[in-house]
Parts: structure tokens; sequence; C-alpha cells
């Protein structure tokens, strides 16, 4: 019996620190890129919305990509769900500001993002995405 109720408090243990994980915001610009990437080649749009910096511009382009990503076929998600990603370059601008440049497998296009610190999180501002308002060498 006290074998059993030991199982079953380091079950709820190990359950509730998962779940306050997934609540938790990223720590740093390369965390929050990280998660952000993820999200998006996993098409969870659910996830990366919570990273999205609340400019409305930004939250405008973030649905225009997602309207383009519904009307991909089923294998050319799927291969971006498998896709791993690789980080080619991280440059950070400021304190605030942060630019990660990757790539993933699938694709192999380099791609730029840029993490911007808003309300003491690191958020992406996913417009930057589009228009490159700022260069990476």
């Amino acid at each position: 019996m006290i074998k059993n109720l030991v199982i079953f408090i380091l079950s709820a243990v190990l359950i509730s620190s998962c779940s306050e994980n997934k609540n938790q915001t990223p720590a740093t610009a390369l965390d929050a890129g990280r998660e952000f990437i993820r999200a998006s080649l996993d098409g969870d749009f659910k996830t990366a919305e919570k990273l999205l910096s609340t400019d409305p511009q930004n939250q405008q382009a973030f649905d225009s990509y997602k309207a383009y990503y519904q009307k991909w076929p089923k294998d050319r998600k799927e291969h971006f769900k498998k896709a791993n990603y690789d980080i080619k370059n991280y440059l950070d601008v400021n304190d605030s500001t942060t630019i990660i440049n990757y790539s993933n497998d699938y694709m192999n296009k380099p791609m730029d993002i840029k993490v911007i610190r808003e309300n003491k999180e690191w958020k992406i501002d996913f417009k930057y995405t589009y228009s490159g308002n700022l260069p990476i060498d």
C-alpha cells in the first residue's frame, strides 16, 4: 500500500512539473527562437502564437502564414514536422533584440527570425521574417 502511494505521489509530481514547464515563458532569446521554430515546423500554431509579439502587424503576418500553411498538401506538412533545424548564426543586436539565422533539413533555405524583449519576455517579431529590417552578416 505504501509502495502504491509513493508511486502515485511521484507520478503526480512528474505530471504537474511537466505541465508547469509548458506554461513557462522562454528564459532566453535562443530558447524562444528554438521553441518558435519547432512549433512552426510542427504546425503547432497555438504554441507559436504564444511566442509572438503583440504588435498587430506581427499578428497579421502570422495569420497570413497560417492560411498559407493550411493550403499545403498533407505530405509537405509531414516533411516539415519530421524536419530538423540547424541554427547557423545567432546575433545579439542589443540587450533586447536577437536575430537567429537557421535552416531546416527539408527546405535547406536560410531564414531569419527576430526575437525581441517585450514586457520582460522574449517574443518573436514575425513580420521581420518578411521585412528583414535588420541585416545579419
